[in-house]
C-alpha cells in the first residue's frame, strides 16, 4: 500500500471544488477533463497497485454506468481475494458491513476458507432471502449478524471491513465502524452520494439516472414523512453537521456547499469525486493510507 500523507487529495479536493464553484459540471467534457486534470495523479497510483480497472463502464453518472456497476463488485472481489488469500488463519476476520443479500459475503467466503467471513446488516429478510435461494449451502465459514452500522454491537475484531454499495452515510458509518474495531484494512465501492448528511433531495435533469434517484428519494420522502423513517439509511449521528468528514477538507468547503454538492451528484462524477476525496482525507487523519479510483477505496492502516 503506498502511504499517502493526505496532500494529494486535498489539492484534487480543492481543485474540483472550484470548477463546481464555477459550473463546470454536468457536460460529459467539463466532467472528463476535470477528472482528468485533478485526479489524474491518484488514478496514477490506483493503477500501479491494482490494475485492470474496468474502465470502459465510464462514465458512472449514467445509466450505463450504473447498470454495470456490478463489474467493479467483481473486480473489487478478486482483488480482496488477492489482498487476503496468504492471510495468516488467525488475522481476524473479514466483515461484509451492510452486506443486503450477503451474495458477495458468501462469494468471499468460498474464495478465501482460511478466514471467517460475517455478513452484517440492520435488516435480516434480504440475507435470508437469499440463503433460501441458495438452499442454506452457505460456506461453513461464513456467517450472519444482524448489526446496524450506525450503532454497531459486533462483537468481532475484524482483520477488514469490506462493502459494495453503502448507501450514502451508510459509507461513512462502515468507515466509522471499521476506523473504531481496529481493522486493518478498509475495502469498498461508495455510492448514493446524494445521500449523505440526510438529504433526499436532488437537482432535476432530464436524464434516465436523475429520474432513477429522484424516485429513489420520493419514496424515502414518502416513508419519512409517514413516520416510518428508513433508519438503515439514515442517521442523527451522520445529519448535515457531520460535513465535511475531514479536518482538512473543513478548511476549504463547508456543511452546506457538500451538501449542495450532494445534489448535483445524481449526474455529476465531479461531484461523487469531491465526497469521496473529503473521505479520503478522513481516512487519513484517522491512520490510514489510501488509494481510490471511481468510488472503490483501498485503505491500510499505518504501523
Amino acid at each position: 500500500m503506498i502511504d499517502d500523507s493526505g496532500e494529494m487529495p486535498l489539492a484534487a479536493l480543492d481543485g474540483l471544488l472550484d470548477l463546481f464553484r464555477r459550473g463546470h459540471i454536468i457536460q460529459p467534457d467539463a466532467e472528463r477533463d476535470g477528472i482528468e486534470r485533478y485526479m489524474s495523479s491518484l488514478t496514477a497510483l490506483w493503477d500501479g497497485e491494482f490494475p485492470g480497472f474496468p474502465k470502459q463502464y465510464f462514465p458512472y453518472t449514467s445509466f450505463k454506468g450504473e447498470y454495470y456497476r456490478g463489474r467493479r463488485d467483481t473486480y473489487l472481489k478478486d482483488l480482496i481475494v488477492r489482498l487476503f488469500k496468504d492471510s495468516d488463519s488467525d488475522a481476524g476476520a473479514v466483515v461484509n458491513a451492510a452486506c443486503v443479500f450477503g451474495r458477495h459475503a458468501c462469494y468471499l467466503a468460498s474464495r478465501l476458507r482460511h478466514l471467517p467471513i460475517v455478513g452484517t446488516d440492520i435488516q435480516p429478510v434480504w440475507h435470508w432471502s437469499y440463503q433460501l435461494v441458495r438452499g442454506f449451502h452457505s460456506p461453513g465459514n461464513y456467517s450472519f449478524v444482524r448489526d446496524n452500522v450506525f450503532a454497531p454491537k459486533l462483537d468481532v475484531h475484524p482483520m477488514a471491513v469490506v462493502f459494495f454499495g453503502a448507501c450514502g452515510s451508510v459509507t461513512d458509518g462502515a468507515m466509522d465502524y471499521a476506523i473504531n474495531s481496529g481493522a486493518r484494512y478498509i475495502v469498498c465501492r461508495t455510492c448514493c452520494h446524494d445521500n449523505i448528511g440526510g438529504n433526499i433531495s436532488i437537482v432535476r435533469r432530464p436524464t434516465y439516472v436523475n429520474l432513477f434517484f429522484r424516485l429513489k428519494n420520493r419514496s424515502f420522502g414518502r416513508m419519512i414523512r409517514s413516520g416510518k423513517s428508513p433508519d438503515y439509511y439514515f442517521s442523527d449521528k451522520y445529519s448535515r453537521n457531520a460535513y465535511p468528514r475531514s479536518d482538512a477538507a473543513r478548511t476549504i468547503t463547508t456543511s452546506d456547499e457538500l451538501l449542495e454538492v450532494a445534489r448535483h451528484s445524481a449526474d455529476s462524477d465531479i461531484c461523487r469525486a469531491i465526497i469521496d476525496l473529503d473521505r479520503y482525507l478522513y481516512l487519513a487523519q484517522n491512520g490510514y493510507a489510501a488509494l481510490y479510483q471511481g468510488e472503490l477505496f483501498v485503505a491500510e492502516r499505518r504501523d
